[in-house]
């Protein structure tokens, strides 16, 4: 149970729901990091990705430049390899960074619905309490 008080009793007057309402604060509040683990390695996912293929793209096209410097024409044989790499990197890139996109949306909301539900129900029994010790 998440409320304890001393003497096992209800509480006496406002001051006490206050305390008893901060206590439901705190438990609730402990419950959110468990909720939240994940996020941010997915969102650095999300960041890392594109950046890790432009990393890539500038690698192949790097690539490419040496080849015709080396040839010393813009044959499309010799440049097709470094090209490919550079779109391969490319893609590789957006295809990490949009399903954790995606990924990451959907664990946000989940954890936005279970942090208002807990809220929804500590406030429901803070409120029961109360009006439990008036009646």
């Amino acid at each position: 149970m998440l409320l304890a008080f001393k003497g096992g009793s209800a509480p006496a007057n406002a001051e006490d729901a206050e305390v008893i309402e901060l206590r439901v604060s705190e438990a609730v509040l402990k419950e959110l990091p468990p909720l939240e683990r994940g996020q941010s390695f997915l969102k650095l996912g999300v960041a890392a990705g594109p950046l890790l293929g432009l990393v890539g793209t500038v690698v192949g096209m790097i690539h490419t430049f040496q080849v015709i410097t080396e040839s010393g024409s813009g044959d499309p044989k010799l440049m097709a390899a470094g090209i490919s790499m550079a779109m391969i990197a490319t893609l590789l890139g957006l295809g990490i960074a949009i399903p954790l996109l995606f990924a990451n949306s959907a664990l946000q909301a989940r954890s936005k619905r279970i942090t208002q539900i807990l809220d929804e129900q500590s406030t429901g029994l803070l409120a029961e309490l109360i009006e439990k010790r008036h009646a």
